[in-house]
């Protein structure tokens, strides 16, 4: 009998590849979102309030399945810096803790077997002074959204200790081309082009010396399915090992293009996100250890698939 996936945001770029992933290896997929559902399978599910567990309750009754991936979330850079903090907290802390919580709560109560898979982040860590990040390094979030995530950690701890299967992914910066826009990632391939179609002249960014762990999306959502197929249920660092700036990023966008891009990118301090300025490098031995995983994209490769995939697009 074919596997019952339940992806709870399906919708956004990991989502998208891990449905994707999941219906190439036969699995029936029910997707849910904050305004739609999905399903490949004939049982209709409806769409809820995760933040009501009797919704919860309902949807794991309704589906029992067999994995169960948390990849809602609620990020910083998602809204305008203007809003108020109270109400954009309240809300980070209802997706990314409090509505897992209510599905955790949900298998326990129903005494299901279903593993989970919880997509945690590397902002956990972004005011550690550690070089190098392990599963021991302890948590120093210094954002709403990574104390948001360091719950959600947290709450697999203790759901864990209650009998419930969880394997937590801390995962490092992630690429596609399904990324959104408001990402640097995107801005910078997306201006690249614009300019070598002729339909934008510039590029202008804020820090080109900031540094970055950055690994491709599908290989980290892969890395998520392997953990929950081979039976893990511990904590795991999921990044590509491997350190570049902004500048190296924005040079191979560039070189791919067959671009000069020192013509065409200026800096501007006065866009530099408020970010921490310490350097977050994850260190993936663990899952290569356990699971036998690391990324099978390196970062040239990342580059190339992200610069070909938006040439089509814009052409």
């Amino acid at each position: 009998m074919n596997k019952k996936a339940l992806v709870i945001g399906h919708s956004g770029q990991d989502g998208a590849y891990l449905v994707d992933l999941l219906e190439q290896s036969n699995h029936l997929v029910f997707g849910v979102s904050s305004k739609l559902v999905y399903t490949n399978s004939d049982l209709v599910i409806e769409l809820g309030d995760l933040s009501n567990p009797a919704y919860c309750t309902h949807l794991l009754k309704t589906i029992q399945p067999d994995y169960l991936f948390y990849l809602a979330a609620v990020h910083q850079s998602s809204v305008d810096a203007s809003v108020d903090d109270l109400p954009f907290y309240q809300q980070t802390l209802t997706v990314n803790a409090n509505n897992y919580m209510n599905l955790l709560n949900g298998i326990q109560m129903l005494e299901l077997s279903t593993k989970v898979f919880y997509a945690a982040s590397s902002h956990v860590f972004a005011g550690t002074t550690s070089k190098v990040q392990n599963e021991s390094t302890p948590f120093e979030p210094v954002s709403i959204y990574g104390i948001s995530k360091v719950l959600g950690i947290h709450l697999s701890d203790l759901y864990r200790n209650k009998g419930v299967h969880i394997a937590v992914g801390i995962l490092y910066n992630h690429e596609s081309p399904k990324r959104a826009s408001k990402f640097v990632s995107k801005k910078i391939v997306e201006t690249a082009v614009a300019i070598k179609l002729g339909t934008k002249s510039e590029l202008v960014l804020g820090d080109l010396n900031a540094t970055i762990d950055w690994g491709y999306a599908p290989d980290y959502m892969y890395a998520a399915l392997s953990l929950l197929q081979t039976g893990k249920s511990e904590n795991y660092i999921i990044s590509s090992g491997q350190l570049h700036t902004v500048g190296d990023f924005v040079k191979s966008v560039f070189q791919k293009l067959n671009l000069d891009w020192s013509s065409f990118v200026k800096t501007d301090k006065n866009i530099l996100l408020k970010k921490s300025t310490n350097i977050l490098l994850g260190d993936n031995q663990k899952i290569q250890n356990d699971i036998n995983w690391k990324p099978s994209v390196s970062f040239d490769e990342m580059i190339e698939i992200l610069v070909n995939s938006e040439l089509e697009v814009q052409k």
